[in-house]
């Protein structure tokens, strides 16, 4: 669940000088630094561009097969074998 930034926090295109709108979890666990420069210095387009971590990749991975079961009602095995 994403939290709402307060109106205190205005992105750049408004005047401010964030380029986030809201704090995700993984924001949370960054280093003060590292989200400085994240979330001020770099757009949401460069932010996209940065190479991601392996956490990243299982959970696209994960994410997709549990919403393929979801959607298309498939068991574990269907969506290991590729069936959708």
């Amino acid at each position: 669940m994403l939290k709402t930034i307060g109106k205190e926090w205005t992105k750049k295109e408004d005047g401010g000088c964030f380029t986030a709108d809201h704090i995700s979890p993984s924001q949370l666990n960054k280093s003060l630094d590292l989200w400085f420069n994240d979330y001020v210095v770099l757009t949401a387009e460069q932010r996209k561009s940065l190479l991601g971590n392996l956490n990243m990749d299982i959970g696209a991975i994960v994410g997709q097969a549990v919403q393929d079961m979801v959607v298309h009602n498939l068991t574990l095995e269907e969506v290991m074998k590729g069936k959708k």
